[in-house]
């Protein structure tokens, strides 16, 4: 499903790591965080993207998700060739409270720190992404996560505050080292 999404997206590439799908919760976060640690090294972004604290509909795998790269972006912090923004992709609470038959958790206006403008292209990019998600269609369904798919996107930036929340991810990005 995962290479589905990659051509559907026509992504340049994904890495896809052999952990147990609902079973990182059981695994050690050692492991977790050295996979991510080596793909940043690998890929040196400048920007990392994960779950929030609250993983939005509060999967586990999210939750671990959210705290292994949070963990690996802090102990990176500083060093040549580190992210310099953690971006972590949220809803917001009116939105996880227009879903009556899936709880789920979204962010405060004041925790918001950059809405993104998408186009409506890609919006339906994203539409087709989840198409791709053959087994869990039930949920998706349920979830109402396509109404949400809306411009614009919105992401908490760990360690920053923006008031006006920020445009565009990369827009003015903290200092750190890039060597």
């Amino acid at each position: 499903e995962m290479q589905a999404v990659a051509r559907t997206l026509d992504l340049s590439g994904m890495e896809v790591l052999d952990f147990p799908d609902s079973g990182l919760k059981e695994m050690d976060p050692r492991r977790l965080e050295a996979a991510v640690r080596e793909e940043i090294s690998r890929r040196r972004p400048d920007v990392l993207v994960a779950y929030p604290v609250h993983g939005i509909s509060g999967f586990h795998d999210h939750l671990v998700a959210h705290a292994v790269v949070k963990r690996v972006f802090c102990e990176l912090a500083g060093s040549p060739g580190a992210p310099r923004r953690l971006a972590l992709h949220t809803i917001t609470e009116e939105d996880a409270r227009k879903v009556a038959h899936f709880p789920l958790s979204g962010s405060k206006p004041e925790e918001i720190d950059a809405a993104v403008p998408v186009e409506a292209e890609d919006i339906a990019a994203c539409l087709a992404a989840l198409d791709c998600y053959v087994t869990f269609q039930e949920t998706i369904q349920a979830s109402g996560v396509r109404a949400m798919q809306k411009s614009p996107v919105v992401f908490e930036l760990f360690g920053e505050r923006h008031d006006p929340p920020l445009r565009d991810l990369f827009e003015r990005l903290p200092e750190g080292a890039r060597g």
